[in-house]
């Protein structure tokens, strides 16, 4: 064998040697990993978070001593008193209630709309009055609390009694057909019994002084004083002179009579004074 044959088998065996290594060398390296491509989301701007309406404190008029339940909400503004409470036991929230205005001094009247569900407390102490209606919701219980006037009426005769009593509504002097004036409340004296006055004059001419004589004005009485409408109730005075005012006014009437035993009369005279709008 010469030397050229044997340079030739020599290269051959490298050739082969570093064709097995390289091949070795591929199948050992790592497979690559593929680039996983992810869409960007974008990130939406900051926003302030939302903001509470500023509570308003209850109006300068109402009695600080006549607390709300623990949770209630104000819900009204300068001029109305509401609040909000999650508690729907409305007969639990009157006795609430009235334990306070009892204890602050108030003479307290409960007027029952729907047992269970709507009262009206009215209290007055000397000339401030208020009104207070619970009325139940869905979920929960809405107060509401207003200023009202006061009626100092005075009866004496067969019956002798005076009294400050809350009244119902606001009277309006604006000039019109008629007027009343006057309140209606529950009595403790027995489970029907009621106050009721009720001055009603025609017509009405706004502010002035009205008197009850023929030919002059048509003033019709009628008074039930904290006793039973179909028993104690008076009318049918003999004189009666009323003066009304924006914010107050006075009447005296005399000679009402018993509607069922007209030996028995009383007279009723009083004032009224009621906020301003």
């Amino acid at each position: 064998m010469n030397a050229d044959k044997i340079k030739y088998i020599v290269l051959c065996f490298a050739v082969l040697t570093l064709s097995c290594n390289l091949s070795q060398f591929i199948a050992s390296a790592p497979t690559p990993t593929p680039m996983l491509i992810v869409a960007s989301t974008p990130i939406p701007p900051a926003t302030k978070p939302p903001t509470r309406a500023v509570q308003l404190p209850p109006p300068a008029w109402w009695d600080k001593q006549i607390q709300m339940p623990n949770g209630a909400e104000f819900i009204g503004d300068a001029k109305r008193a509401m609040w909000s409470t999650g508690d729907t036991n409305v007969d639990r929230l009157r006795d609430f209630f009235l334990r306070q205005v009892n204890a602050a001094g108030y003479e307290s009247f409960v007027i029952t709309q729907s047992s269970g569900a709507i009262y009206d407390l009215l209290f007055v102490k000397g000339q401030t009055a208020y009104a207070l209606n619970l009325t139940l919701g869905s979920d929960a219980i809405i107060i509401t609390a207003n200023r009202v006037g006061v009626m100092r009426l005075k009866v004496s005769g067969v019956l002798n009694t005076e009294i400050d009593l809350p009244m119902r509504g606001q009277i309006d002097t604006t000039p019109g057909s008629e007027v009343s004036i006057g309140t209606s409340l529950p009595s403790e004296a027995c489970a029907g019994c009621q106050y009721f006055i009720n001055v009603h004059i025609a017509p009405f001419k706004g502010v002035g002084t009205y008197d009850g004589k023929p030919g002059i004005s048509i003033i019709d009485v009628e008074l039930v004083p904290g006793g039973d409408y179909d028993r104690d109730n008076y009318r049918w005075a003999q004189t009666c002179v009323v003066t009304v005012q924006e914010t107050g006014g006075s009447f005296d009437c005399r000679g009402l009579q018993n509607i069922i035993d007209q030996n028995q009369k009383v007279d009723a005279s009083g004032t009224w004074t009621q906020p301003a709008q």
